[in-house]
């Protein structure tokens, strides 16, 4: 770590921690390079090793910190692609901050707390911005919120989507999967409230750290609102919203302003939020969010405080990665009554590729 000369316990694990981070590192690049084709996993089964070493040496026991998840060229962590930018201490835990050099530049803080008498590192999240910023330009977000409305209108259903039946979706029941013809029982249940202040809602992968959150076009009334999740499988299929006890009688695409209904997931986790609110948290402050999402007992649903009032949903996206849906559903009387995001796992596709909802 660059200057300043670290005079804090804390400064001074993290310091030692990058040093025999990349020190560990120099070791097994030889054996990336010239690998075996006869013992294509000896460099990795090395990386391991080594990684629980330094794992043991320099973190907590709780740690959710996985070293030896993979192995990038050039070494992640070092004093050679890291520079100090600042620490300090809130409450239990120390913060020490870093900005890498390399061609991507981003942020490392890593998260200390004692633990017999030492202080270990708990964590480490990365950043593509300061981590006790707004999440997103408060400008920016202004000008999304006045893109949305209560009477923004509804897009069309796709052709091949239009089959799918949304309330069937959230219908105690039994289900075969036809893909390997394996048979479940597919169950509702209650995960938690949605608390929005503004009655605007986005849907995003949470995972993700970025500043390219978008808001539904459409808006509704501000409140709390029951959400459920049906399960299947081991997974969950499919999450909702109810602002009404009103049935959905038709479905429409909730679209984001000038662009489309599907939402983009590289984390396994989408979580329902009072957009505002969530673009005013902290870097900081959703890493820890995520950090507890990742603790949680699979398949994983809770809720998470966004400020004061706010609170999210966040769950486990059915199988993990990929696009999923996001419908309104409306009464007789054109109401939003549901928003329904729909992981497409209880769904069967035809040879002209239409959905239809097992």
């Amino acid at each position: 770590m660059s200057e300043p000369t670290a005079s804090h316990p804390a400064e001074e694990r993290v310091q030692k921690f990058m040093a025999e981070f990349e020190a560990q590192w120099r070791i097994a690049a030889p054996a990336f390079e010239d690998r075996n084709p006869d013992e294509p996993r000896r460099a990795f089964d090395l990386w391991r090793d080594l990684m629980v070493e330094t794992t043991r040496e320099h973190f907590t026991d709780d740690t959710g910190v996985n070293l030896a998840g993979s192995f990038s060229r050039p070494s992640v962590y070092g004093p050679d692609v890291e520079k100090f930018v600042r620490s300090e201490q809130v409450d239990d835990v120390f913060y020490v901050l870093t900005q890498t050099t390399l061609p991507l530049k981003s942020f490392h803080e890593y998260m200390l707390r004692e633990q017999a008498g030492q202080w270990r590192i708990a964590a480490i999240a990365d950043h593509y911005g300061d981590p006790t910023e707004p999440f997103e330009d408060p400008e920016h977000m202004r000008k999304r919120v006045a893109e949305c409305g209560p009477d923004a209108p509804f897009d069309e259903m796709p052709e091949a989507q239009a089959q799918l039946d949304e309330r069937r979706m959230f219908t105690d029941r039994v289900v075969t999967r036809p893909r390997d013809g394996e048979t479940d029982e597919a169950r509702v249940s209650r995960i938690g409230t949605l608390r929005t202040g503004s009655g605007v809602l986005s849907v995003l992968d949470f995972g993700y750290d970025n500043d390219d959150a978008r808001p539904l076009a459409r808006t509704v009334s501000p409140g709390t609102y029951v959400v459920e999740r049906v399960t299947a499988f081991g997974r969950n299929a499919a999450v909702r919203v109810l602002f009404s006890d009103r049935d959905p009688v038709a479905w429409h695409p909730a679209s984001i302003p000038g662009s489309g209904h599907v939402i983009g997931v590289d984390a396994g986790c989408v979580c329902i939020v009072d957009y505002p609110a969530y673009a005013s948290v902290s870097r900081r402050a959703k890493a820890a969010a995520f950090d507890r999402f990742i603790a949680a007992e699979s398949p994983t649903a809770i809720e998470i405080s966004l400020g004061a009032e706010e609170v999210g949903i966040a769950v486990d996206s059915g199988y993990g990665d990929g696009s999923y849906p996001v419908y309104w559903g409306v009464d007789a009387e054109g109401m939003i009554v549901q928003l329904v995001v729909d992981f497409m796992m209880l769904v069967d596709q035809d040879d002209d590729g239409v959905l239809t909802t097992l």
